[in-house]
C-alpha cells in the first residue's frame, strides 16, 4: 500500500523535508510578490514626484526619462535580490519534493502529488525563462536606453525604451506564474498534511494487530 509504505518509513528526514519544502515555497512566492510590488509602485510614484537624477548626466530634452532611470535602478536591485532568493528557494523546493517522492515514498498516485509537481514545474520553468531570457533582454535594453539618452540620441532612446517596454508584459506573466505555482504548491502541500492521520491509521492494521481481548472489551 503506497500510503503505508510512506508513513511506515517515517524518520527525522520526513518532517525536515516537509518544513524546508513549504518554507522555500513560501519565501519564493514572497520574493516574487515583493519584487513585482516594488516595480508597480516605484515607477508611478517617482513619475508623480518628477524626480531628476544627477548621475549619470542626462542630455537636455530627456527630462521625462529621469524617473524611469531612478525607478529602474531601484527595481533592478530589488529584482536581483528577489532572483537570488527565488533561485535558492526553487532549488530547495525541487530537491525536497524529489526526495519526498523518491526517498521517502510520497504516494505518486495521490492527486495532490501530481498538482504539487505540476505547480513546482511551471514555477521553475517561469523562473528559468525570467532569469535566462527576459530579464537579460530588459536589462540590456534599459542600459542601451540610458546610453542613448546620455548621448542625446532621441531616435535610439525611443527604440530602446520601446524594446524594454515590450518585454514588460512577458516579465509580468512569468512573475505571476512563479507566484501562482509556488503558492499553489505550498497550499496543496500543507493541505495534504491533513490527510496523514487517516492514512496512518489505515496503514497500521497489518503491522500491529489488535489483541482479541481488547476487541472483546470494545464489543
Amino acid at each position: 500500500m503506497p500510503g503505508g509504505e510512506y508513513h511506515a518509513g517515517m524518520s527525522s528526514w520526513r518532517p525536515f523535508c516537509i518544513a524546508v519544502h513549504l518554507t522555500a515555497l513560501g519565501l519564493w512566492a514572497g520574493a516574487v510578490a515583493i519584487s513585482g510590488a516594488t516595480a508597480a509602485v516605484a515607477f508611478p510614484k517617482l513619475e508623480a514626484m518628477q524626480v531628476l537624477i544627477r548621475e549619470p548626466k542626462v542630455a537636455p530634452g530627456f527630462e521625462d526619462d529621469h524617473f524611469r532611470f531612478a525607478a529602474g535602478s531601484v527595481a533592478q536591485t530589488v529584482f536581483l535580490i528577489a532572483d537570488m532568493v527565488s533561485f535558492t528557494c526553487a532549488f530547495a523546493a525541487a530537491v525536497t519534493l524529489l526526495a519526498m517522492v523518491v526517498r521517502l515514498k510520497l504516494p505518486t498516485r495521490r492527486v495532490s502529488t501530481y498538482v504539487r509537481a505540476l505547480a513546482v514545474g511551471i514555477a521553475l520553468a517561469a523562473l528559468a525563462a525570467s532569469l535566462f531570457v527576459v530579464t537579460p533582454q530588459i536589462n540590456a535594453a534599459a542600459a542601451a536606453h540610458l546610453q542613448a539618452v546620455i548621448a542625446g540620441d532621441a531616435a535610439a532612446a525611443a527604440a530602446h525604451r520601446k524594446a524594454a517596454a515590450d518585454l514588460h508584459p512577458f516579465a509580468s506573466v512569468l512573475l505571476m506564474l512563479q507566484f501562482g505555482g509556488a503558492l499553489i504548491a505550498a497550499f496543496v502541500g500543507a493541505w495534504s498534511l491533513g490527510e496523514l492521520p487517516v492514512q496512518e491509521r489505515s496503514s497500521q492494521t497489518s503491522a500491529y494487530p489488535e489483541p482479541d481481548l481488547l476487541k472483546r472489551k470494545r464489543g
